[in-house]
């Protein structure tokens, strides 16, 4: 269970922020990706998808994340954020359940693994988009 104070607030025009390093992530996530840098774009890949549940949170609620278990802000996204589905909440999961993989185990990523990576962050950073633009941010 998630508590509230695994939550801070911040002010709301930092979604701006937010969204936008998800996009700069994703970016390089995608430059790596067509690179064949598989084992780059990956972790890469899963902080855009992190920046752009922040993204969400902060423009529809005002708050962000401070749990030490990353898994614990798409319960947060589930229960604060109106625009969040069983899609994004799906998406983010599989992005940081990759994480400690991409991170610290000694084996590369393959391709297939890499682009499932990206294409989760596309996702989350597109819809995240939404809901900044959507929230008037």
């Amino acid at each position: 269970m998630v508590r509230e104070s695994e939550t801070r607030a911040v002010p709301r025009g930092d979604a701006r922020k937010a969204q936008a390093k998800a996009e700069e992530l994703l970016s390089a996530a995608s430059i790596d990706l067509e690179a064949a840098r598989w084992s780059a774009a990956g972790p890469t890949a899963i902080h855009a998808g992190i920046c752009a549940a922040d993204a969400a949170l902060i423009a529809s609620v005002g708050v962000r994340s401070v749990s030490p278990d990353r898994g614990a802000v798409a319960t947060i996204l589930e229960r604060k954020v109106p625009e969040s589905t069983a899609a994004q909440r799906r998406q983010l999961i599989g992005l940081i359940k990759m994480k400690n993989t991409t991170e610290y185990e000694q084996r590369a990523l393959t391709e297939s693994e890499a682009r499932r990576l990206v294409d989760h962050a596309q996702r989350l950073v597109a819809w995240a988009g939404k809901v900044v633009s959507n929230h008037g941010l």
